[in-house]
């Protein structure tokens, strides 16, 4: 992948539309030099911003990645060309460790025929509209989709932070849509793991403190509470952190923390909310490394809401939603994550370039 030959292709598309690299970063919501270090070719913009600047430089996904136009005869085969440049040059060549997909296991999910409407005093908006899927026990599901798609809404049902309007939803058996808010609140804290963007880390608290919170909470032994907590830290590597404060480490060191406390109650299903939004590349890496040893060593299962195409590379499935649906599904089975990933990268480009195509 030809890195200056994509920026060179950015500035001239950015020039035609008569921007400055400040306008752009503007409507990207990145500043202009972080514009200029694309167009020399010194880095590349991030995955999640493919699309926005596909858009508005009005280009398809891979004339972005192959750094010119494509003639629409030449398409299908630049196309695979350019998608196995990328995939080389983000994962590497080797062929990653195939794993079950978790078909026919148990689900500790079940969403049927969920709705959401959202009501003023002059409108109503329906935020989810007849949704329904299932998420094994052991397997790590994603959830991508455009900003006001719905899956941020979606999570938020499902972490009984909302209720549904219709609809049921089962979490290890448990009806959650009819609880009252106390039951809610200790069905969150007993069966539900978290980890946000943003950590939700308490700044006043230790790294030990916050990963003992949770289960301090559920009333467990002390002595057990510093057992879990140490072979927690030494598995997520933040072993070494433990008494220092969340401002006194790194994001990803923090998020690391907040995946320790997530697990540590043993949760039924945990459920993170664009948890690589915050981190540079190479923590985001780590954290995803963390999720599947999670799930491989510690049984964890996974609901994930991600933007991010390398993370979601991580997943098992995908669901893909829009206005307020699930608009297709994929399945990983037994691919690898670099064929996994090359699968979802097709899927986002062809919905990138026709909105009106049928999935």
């Amino acid at each position: 992948m030809n890195q200056i030959k994509i920026g060179a292709f950015i500035s001239g598309c950015r020039k035609a539309k008569g921007w400055t690299q400040n306008q752009l970063g503007e409507k990207l919501g990145i500043t202009d030099k972080a514009v200029s270090k694309w167009e020399t070719g010194r880095s590349m913009p991030d995955l999640s911003l493919f699309m926005p600047l596909c858009s508005l430089l009005e280009i398809t996904l891979n004339e972005l990645l192959a750094g010119e136009r494509i003639p629409e005869e030449n398409l299908k085969e630049k196309t695979e060309e350019v998608l196995l440049e990328v995939i080389t040059s983000w994962l590497g060549n080797d062929e990653w460790e195939l794993r079950e997909d978790g078909m026919g296991a148990k689900n500790v999910l079940e969403v049927r025929d969920v709705s959401k409407i959202y009501n003023t005093e002059n409108t109503s908006t329906l935020a989810i509209d007849s949704v329904s899927f299932q998420v094994p026990y052991g397997s790590f599901v994603g959830i991508m989709g455009a900003s006001g798609s719905g899956k941020t809404t979606l999570l938020n049902l499902i972490a009984t932070i909302d209720t549904p309007t219709n609809g049921a939803i089962e979490i290890n058996g448990q009806d959650i849509v009819g609880l009252s808010e106390i039951d809610k609140a200790k069905f969150r804290r007993e069966h539900l793991g978290f980890i946000f963007q943003e950590y939700n880390l308490l700044e006043t608290l230790t790294i030990y403190e916050n990963i003992a919170l949770a289960l301090t909470v559920k009333e467990i032994p002390k002595n057990k509470v510093k057992e879990t907590v140490l072979n927690l830290s030494e598995r997520l590597d933040i072993s070494t952190i433990l008494d220092k404060f969340p401002y006194e480490v790194s994001g990803g060191q923090r998020q690391r923390c907040a995946c320790a406390r997530a697990v540590s109650v043993n949760p039924d299903i945990i459920l993170a909310d664009e948890p690589t939004g915050a981190l540079d590349s190479n923590a985001a890496k780590q954290l995803l490394d963390t999720f599947t040893m999670l799930r491989n060593d510690y049984g964890a299962t996974i609901l994930m809401v991600t933007h991010d195409i390398l993370s979601a590379s991580y997943c098992d499935k995908i669901l893909f939603m829009k206005d307020g649906k699930i608009k297709t599904v994929l399945n990983r089975k037994q691919e690898s994550r670099q064929a996994f990933f090359s699968s979802i990268l097709e899927k986002m480009a062809w919905i990138a370039e026709d909105e009106n195509h049928v999935l």
